[in-house]
């Protein structure tokens, strides 16, 4: 089960290789099923391969998958393909259920 954390210090605490790690931004105008407020913007761990989504009020966070990292540090080519055509979809209803989709 992915888990779920009070905000991303806790986030980072847990695991140190999260800190120390370079990540890529995929936006932050997600949105839960049902709910057009709060924004979630999501992003992506290199070292680990954790998508996960940070609540914008609040900071509450959300591990909603996990991928193999990349090899390439500059290009995250793995979930770039996985999330192809995420900024369509970024500003409709419910669009973290289309992440939680695409990485299962």
């Amino acid at each position: 089960m992915l888990k779920t954390y009070p905000n991303i210090e806790a986030f980072y605490a847990e695991n140190k290789e999260r800190r120390h790690s370079g990540e890529a931004d995929y936006g932050a105008w997600w949105t839960e099923p049902g709910h057009s407020w709060p924004r979630w913007r999501v992003s992506y761990v290199h070292n680990t391969g954790e998508v996960y989504a940070v609540q914008l009020t609040g900071g509450k966070v959300k591990v909603l998958g996990v991928v193999p990292p990349d090899n390439d540090r500059i290009y995250y080519c793995t979930l770039d393909r996985i999330l192809e055509g995420w900024a369509d979809v970024i500003h409709e209803p419910g669009s973290l259920d289309w992440v939680q989709a695409k990485l299962n």
